[in-house]
């Protein structure tokens, strides 16, 4: 896998998802007991696996006037907050955004959600984050 060096050097200043946060999001592990890095890295390969026309850089740092890729980008935070746990302010931090990019991009995943085609794709793509982040968990 390759990821863009910045967006992944910025998220590894803050590795691991406290036992706090995951408790507090109700969540079990993984996102107790693996890094927010790891976690981003199985959601980004989750979206790719529905949008394999994107490179994973393009999705951790979409072009600009690439909407496809900031749709991407959007889904795999979505992923990060709703099926990891992940809290928004540690995703904020970890990719380098305000809180309120990251609540819009939740927002604008939410508001696609209501489609049913959208819906099944994104149920796709955390099963296959989810997975990623089985495997990953298991070798470390």
């Amino acid at each position: 896998m390759t990821f863009n060096k910045t967006a992944i050097a910025a998220m590894a200043r803050t590795l691991a998802a406290p036992q706090a946060d995951a408790a507090r999001a109700g969540q079990a592990p993984p996102a107790a007991t693996q890094g927010v890095v790891a976690l981003f890295e199985s959601a980004v390969t989750g979206v790719q696996s529905a949008m394999p026309h994107l490179a994973q850089a393009d999705i951790i740092a979409p072009p600009h006037q690439w909407f496809d890729a900031a749709l991407a980008r959007q889904i795999a935070i979505h992923l990060m907050a709703n099926k990891f746990g992940v809290p928004k302010r540690k995703i904020a931090l970890q990719l380098e955004r305000s809180r309120a990019s990251v609540n819009q991009a939740l927002k604008t995943v939410e508001e696609r959600m209501a489609q049913p085609e959208f819906s099944q794709t994104y149920e796709v793509m955390a099963r296959k984050a989810a997975s990623t982040a089985e495997k990953k968990g298991g070798r470390e």
